[in-house]
């Protein structure tokens, strides 16, 4: 048995253990995009005005979405939280990895321990 099939296995279990739920979700969607482009189609057909305006409205609310929420990073224009929750950590804050304790022959680290794991040394 090759790779494709186990993976076309994995995935084939994955969608008929899901089946119940995905499958009126992809039925909804099927109905209600077609009654949206029916509808666009009847009324709408030789505009192009009104697809435009529609991808203008679109551009907005993304560039809007960009500025609110740029990211890992809390938007600077709409956020609530005090100054101090943003700020960036400086070198005088001590970094874990220097609070770990080392052999002071090796410099393995050794947490608790008396004994080094590494080198036998005592410290």
């Amino acid at each position: 048995m090759g790779v494709l099939e186990i993976l076309a296995e994995i995935f084939g279990a994955i969608y008929t253990f899901f089946r119940p739920i995905v499958t009126p979700i992809g039925q909804f969607m099927v109905s209600w995009i077609t009654v949206v482009y029916s509808f666009l189609e009847a009324n709408f057909y030789g505009e192009l005005i009104f697809y435009i305006i529609i991808c203008v409205i679109i551009m907005i609310a993304g560039i809007i979405v960009n500025i609110v929420w740029p990211g890992n990073i809390k938007g600077n224009i709409f956020s609530k939280g005090k100054p101090d929750e943003f700020k960036v950590k400086t070198e005088e804050e001590e970094d874990i990895v220097d609070s770990v304790k080392r052999c002071k022959d090796c410099g393995n680290p050794i947490g608790d321990a008396d004994v080094c794991p590494l080198c036998g040394a005592r410290n």
